[in-house]
């Protein structure tokens, strides 16, 4: 009986120790996230289900107000990848940033434009102000090319907030006429009025990036195929696992309101990439109005991990019914 004790006592032992160095060898990493909706959502349901810690990665996820600042941060290794507004990952490229991306979170232009209830015309917008969370920003880019379709460029006062919730506070409070972004945060006695929705103007367009640094591409190769594959897996457990996408929108989202939870949740469905690849149409609808027809998409970004996922079959099980 003592033997079977002392062996038991052993074995138990081994395992604690293998265990601790198995957490020992998780390569920590901070990952940035420019957005509070949907386009994030697949970054927090990887952590949500320990997605980055089974391909051996410890990540600790931070909010970042604008995807300009993600830039920043990655720029200044303050982040090892983050989820940054397209537009703003390809102007700093074209500036000679050695970045790159290797996952596009959507491809078409999810966000909405939100005005004032009085406001029933596009036209109406005319000597008003709109809110953007930053200049080169998701919502800026989308919010111009909305006005230089319509030929309201010079009639219409564009004005930088610093993030979602300053777009949100700054309607509510009057001091802008409208928004391009998926949800105003408003209160519930605020009764924007929707619009547009802007994937009705028929045209493709990347929402947001996951980036890194071309070195750390070089350095750390693993570290961030890993990152790809965890953050493919978050995005396919929110279509598996509804009651811990809703745990995850809550949590990272800051938010209680179910309606609100219910709103990131069916955007993540219906807009995330399931295969995220980073298509040329939609980054061309970006280059087109930089006035930069024609760059090769090889030069913003790499999609050799996400073929990789897709020649292994390792997305299609994601999605394959038990």
């Amino acid at each position: 009986m003592k033997q079977s004790m002392r062996s038991l006592i052993l074995c138990l032992t081994l395992l604690f120790f293998a265990s601790v160095g198995m957490a020992a060898e998780l390569k920590k990493v901070v990952f940035g996230y420019s957005t509070i909706g949907a386009m994030a959502a697949g970054a927090w349901m990887a952590k949500e289900i320990g997605a980055y810690e089974k391909y051996g990665i410890d990540t600790e996820l931070i909010y970042i107000s604008s995807g300009p600042t993600v830039v920043q941060a990655l720029l200044g290794g303050d982040v090892t990848g983050g989820i940054a507004a397209t537009n703003a990952v390809i102007a700093a490229v074209l500036r000679g940033a050695p970045l790159v991306s290797v996952i596009s979170t959507a491809n078409r232009p999810y966000h909405r434009f939100w005005v004032r209830p009085e406001i029933t015309r596009i036209e109406d917008l005319k000597g008003k102000v709109l809110g953007v969370t930053r200049f080169g920003s998701v919502t800026d880019n989308l919010t111009r090319m909305v006005l230089r379709k319509y030929g309201l460029e010079s009639t219409v006062n564009v004005r930088q907030m610093g993030g979602s919730a300053e777009v949100g506070a700054a309607f509510q409070n009057k001091q802008i006429a409208g928004a391009v972004t998926s949800s105003l945060r408003v209160d519930a006695s605020v009764q924007p009025r929707l619009l547009m929705k802007l994937e009705d103007l028929g045209f493709q367009y990347s929402m947001d990036v996951v980036a890194y640094s071309r070195d750390d591409m070089k350095r750390s190769p693993q570290v961030v195929e890993a990152m790809v594959r965890a953050y493919t897996e978050g995005v396919a457990a929110i279509h598996h696992q509804k009651a811990t996408a809703y745990k995850a929108i809550a949590k990272y989202a800051r938010l209680r309101d179910e309606k609100k939870i219910e709103e990131i949740y069916q955007d993540s469905i219906l807009y995330l990439e399931k295969t995220p690849r980073v298509e040329p149409e939609a980054i061309n609808s970006i280059l087109d109005f930089m006035g930069k027809k024609g760059v090769p998409v090889e030069t913003f970004a790499d999609n050799t991990l996400v073929d990789k996922m897709t020649r292994d079959g390792f997305i299609d099980k994601l999605y394959r019914k038990p």
